[in-house]
């Protein structure tokens, strides 16, 4: 018998990511009416939660009366959420919602938000972190959805658009624009007009060329094409100006005025420039300049616009055009400008899952106080799951079993290494192992010999470079150039995003199941799977039957497994890749400053073809065209044009990293190395710089956009076509800028490091006399971890699907994970879900111990996780078995362990069994969304003695 229980009340918890990933809104919420003074102060738990530590000091003594409020929205694994500040409750942080389109295994998120003129209601443009790194995906993968910002209802929306900087964008009204080019080449934009009010997409309008920041006006709409401003309206482009420079920011005001800023062309030794402009009807205004970096136009409450910056040089300055200084990059102002925002980001804990932290940076802009402070944020659920709906189902197969998961696929999966198989289970390194694995590879010497049966896979014994080679006659990858583009693809992670370091896991896949081409997790498209592996995401040959350019007519199953499974294998097979890319470039003629490998500077355009791939003149429709693509080059006006490189003035840039282009961003965490939350902050090292400066001599925004592939950066042709695949020699190095080189820190030989564990490694089996144990396997002794099994005292099962079993149960297989972590190294967990909104995710396991004839007493002991499981009201339902009379018995436990971060048992009460007697726990709850963690666990049936335990106390 299985019941469903409804879910008690409970606070969300998010889970950790290494990178932390937040951006910041555009726009701000509308005027309210004024409140009266509270006779009572605000309470002490609201400031605790504000973004100030001194509100009457820093935002002046009306504050309390204050409408002023900000909405931003910052991301991390549980999805991209967006939160609500008032300046009455000293800009207290709380959670309108959490958006992450259904997808449980995606990773990091990213996004932008932009609040309509009304103040009622928000849009946001997010996507998963990892959606940066694949073109087809950033140009026209992320999702869209409408916030209501008084009940935090979200509105998601069918349509996908392009992740940049400039989506979404608000106006005065209820219309909001996002773009989309229709392909990687961006010569066709579709600008799709979104009707805030009513939630959906009202028109869709395809342009020849590049058409970005898209702004809504009364008069039509405004954006930028080939450098110029134009205007549409009735689906017509007019051209209204030539701004000078290159354009990055476009904003309308309720007066008719438009807003422009633009970088001005660089001069030798002189700092980027831009200038504002306004455009008034033909009538155009220059209202001064600004250093670049910095300089944002953003909307206010009344139909205004802000400036923000560094605004000494702004001379003009109109009655709706309001000025906030402001030192470095602000994404976010309040409504009426009060508080600037210039970092939100969640608190990384180092544990799977965390509370809704948040580190904020804030500056009052009347008292030009500026504020750091960890601040915790009321939380809500994730509101953008799309209801079920019918999946493709291709003739099916019979039921099989995975260890003793049993589902039923409706068809075959594309990807060649199965998730949830217990004999593909993944160590998750640490930042050590990985800097000494690519330390190694680098030098050809990663020959460390796993044994046969490593990680309990089956397989034979391998060394990684002994099934991946390099050669001595191969470019030599810098060591910092390896470890940046791990940073960049997986934040150096090769097991999946649930794994903590130390923990086993299922092996990290990009899109296994298909689901980003379609509304979420209720649709499975396994034609469409990514199947990109492991830590440097190999994606070719890991298919089924598919080939590749550097594994011929195929990985052998030995490479594939180690692919997926072992890190240190995965990173020589990346290798081979990267060193590949590098002999394409080559092999087209193109050389790059001194064109030494052994330079780090000299590997931009190798990455930059290791992301978009590098083009040949025979290639169908090239007509001749030849070299590496346009979407990753950094004059692309996809990119905004007065950005700083990456990471170099503010590690928050890992959170918004579709504002640079894929070789910008390696040379980034080339420069800058990525960060991991343990003992205590872990980096890898940084390079032997060339300059004193202690920064990587990088290209400059237009170094790649030029005559030679008929590209000016400015003027009438800057929107490029294949015309502009780069193909030239090209050298930005000066005696004032050398290159730089490798810094190794692991030595030849040295022995593979232990891995810096998050959680402890417990391998301790349960002890009491004639206890009947039923581990989550049947072996138990098949965890990644090294824990020895032990007997198998019944048998445990997990049934997929609603009603379990059926053709469509494979829909439940999409949010099943497994983990190393639990009773002796292993653990199944999913997502508590509500039956009436999600029942095609039913997942129920089942405990049945070998009890083989009579009734006696029994007390039962369920084994909860130190981390991968939260539910604070997971119903274990007791059936007593045959002889003994009675309906099943209830025990609702809290599995939330996360506060005490130790493994434990648990006790499910006494009880008389027989024959046929078993547990079963489902995720099924009543009123659950999704965005908490449910376990299945190891479970000890006890012969009764002593003292029974009620229901929830520990063992």
């Amino acid at each position: 018998m299985e019941l469903t229980r409804r879910r008690p009340a409970r606070r969300l918890v998010l889970r950790a990511l290494g990178t932390a990933v937040a951006i910041t809104a555009s726009a701000l919420v509308a005027p309210q009416p004024v409140a009266a003074r509270p006779d009572t102060p605000v309470p002490a738990e609201t400031l605790s939660r504000g973004a100030l530590a001194d509100p009457d000091q820093a935002l002046g003594p009306k504050w309390t009366t204050s409408t002023d409020q900000l909405v931003t929205g910052a991301g991390d694994r549980n999805g991209f959420h967006v939160y609500l500040a008032r300046e009455r409750e000293a800009f207290a942080w709380s959670m309108l919602t959490t958006l992450n389109a259904g997808l449980p295994d995606a990773g990091a998120w990213t996004g932008s938000v932009c609040v309509t003129g009304s103040g009622k209601r928000a849009v946001a443009v997010y996507a998963p972190v990892s959606y940066t790194n694949k073109p087809e995906l950033a140009t026209k993968g992320a999702y869209v959805a409408v916030v209501d910002l008084t009940t935090g209802k979200a509105t998601p929306l069918r349509e996908r658009v392009q992740l940049a900087y400039y989506n979404p964008s608000c106006g005065t009204g209820e219309r909001v624009l996002v773009t989309r080019p229709t392909d990687v080449g961006q010569q066709t934009t579709e600008v799709l007009a979104i009707d805030a009010a009513a939630g959906r997409v009202t028109s869709t309008v395809r342009l020849a060329g590049q058409f970005t920041n898209a702004a809504p006006a009364a008069d039509g709409d405004y954006g930028i094409l080939r450098g110029g401003l134009h205007r549409l309206r009735a689906g017509k482009l007019t051209k209204i100006a030539d701004p000078g420079g290159r354009p990055f920011a476009v904003r309308a005001t309720a007066a008719g005025a438009i807003d422009v800023l633009t970088v001005d062309a660089p001069k030798q030794g002189v700092a980027d420039r831009a200038t504002a402009h306004r455009y008034v009807g033909r009538r155009h205004t220059v209202l001064g300049t600004a250093p670049a970096t910095g300089l944002e136009l953003v909307g206010l409450s009344g139909g205004r616009n802000a400036l923000v910056g560094d605004l000494g040089g702004i001379r003009q300055r109109p009655s709706d055009l309001v000025m906030l200084p402001a030192a470095g990059k602000t994404r976010v102002a309040s409504r009426q400008g009060h508080l600037l925002a210039m970092s939100v980001l969640p608190v990384e804990t180092g544990r799977a899952d965390h509370r809704s932290s948040l580190a904020v940076t804030v500056r009052a802009t009347d008292s030009g106080q500026v504020s750091r402070r960890t601040v915790t944020a009321t939380a809500k659920p994730p509101a953008d799951v799309a209801p079920p709906r019918a999946g493709r189902i291709q003739t099916p197969q019979a039921s099989i079993a995975a260890g003793e998961v049993i589902s039923n696929p409706a068809y075959w999966p594309t990807c060649a290494i199965p998730r949830n198989d217990i004999r593909r289970q993944v160590l998750q390194p640490s930042a050590n192992q990985v800097e000494w694995a690519v330390d190694l590879a680098v030098q050809g010497k990663l020959t460390i010999t796993r044994p046969a049966n490593y990680l309990k896979t089956g397989m034979a014994s391998y060394t990684p470079q002994g099934l991946f080679p390099w050669s001595s006659s191969d470019p030599r990858v810098p060591a910092q150039v390896m470890l940046a583009v791990l940073a960049q693809e997986t934040n150096m992670a090769q097991a999946s995003w649930h794994a903590s370091p130390g923990d086993g896991g299922n092996p990290l896949v990009s899109d296994y199941y298909g689901t980003r081409s379609s509304a979420g997790w209720d649709y499975i498209d396994y034609s469409s799977s990514d199947c990109g592996y492991g830590i440097s995401q190999v994606t070719d040959g890991m298919r089924e039957d598919q080939t590749c350019a550097v594994c011929g007519p195929g990985w052998t199953e030995l490479q594939r497994v180690a692919i997926a499974t072992d890190y240190t294998a995965n990173i020589a097979a990346g290798l081979q890749i990267l060193v590949e890319k590098f002999q394409q470039v080559q092999s087209l003629g193109i050389s790059v400053n001194t064109n030494d490998p052994r330079y780090i500077e000299n590997w931009f355009l190798a990455v930059w073809a290791y992301n978009s791939g590098v083009h040949t003149a025979d290639e169908p429709g090239s007509l001749g065209n030849y070299g590496l693509g346009w979407y990753n080059n950094p004059a692309n006006p996809s990119y905004p044009a007065n950005r700083a490189p990456f990471l170099r003035l503010d590690q928050n840039d890992a959170s918004h990293p579709s504002d640079w282009s894929y070789p910008e961003r390696i040379m980034g965490w080339a420069e800058v190395p990525q960060w991991q939350w343990i003992d205590p902050y872990t980096k890898y090292s940084t390079p032997t710089f060339g300059s004193t400066s202690n920064q990587l001599s990088l290209p400059g925004m237009y170094q790649f956009c030029q005559a030679a592939n008929n590209c000016s950066p400015f003027g009438d042709n800057s929107s490029c076509d294949e015309s502009c695949w780069w193909h030239s020699d090209t050298s930005w190095v000066t005696e004032a800028n050398p290159l730089s080189t490798e810094k190794l820190v692991y030595a030849v030989g040295s022995a593979e490091p232990a891995a810096k564990r998050v959680y402890p490694k417990v391998c301790t089996p349960f002890s009491a006399t004639g206890a009947l144990i039923v581990d989550d396997l049947a072996d138990s002794s098949m965890n990644p971890l090294g824990c020895a099994g032990q007997s198998w005292g019944g048998k445990f099962t997990l049934r997929l699907g609603s009603p379990a079993g059926d053709l469509m149960s494979f829909h439940a297989d999409i949010d099943l994970h497994q983990l190393g972590a639990g009773y002796l190294g292993h653990m199944w967990f999913s997502h508590s879900m509500d039956p009436d909104y999600a029942g095609l995710h039913k997942i129920v396991g089942t405990w049945t111990p070998n009890i083989r004839s009579g009734t006696s007493s029994w007390d039962i002991v369920v084994h909860l996780p130190s981390h991968g499981a939260n539910e604070t009201g997971a119903s274990y339902y007791i059936e007593r078995g045959r002889g003994v009379a009675g309906d099943p018995a209830e025990c609702p436990i809290n599995q939330d362990a996360e506060t005490l971060g130790v493994d434990r048992w648990v006790s499910l009460g006494r009880y008389t069994l027989g024959p046929g007697a078993r547990v079963q726990l489902s995720n099924m709850i009543a009123g659950s969304t999704g965005d908490v963690d449910i376990a299945w666990d190891a479970m000890a049936f006890v012969p009764a003695s002593g003292t029974a335990k009620n229901c929830g106390t520990t063992w």
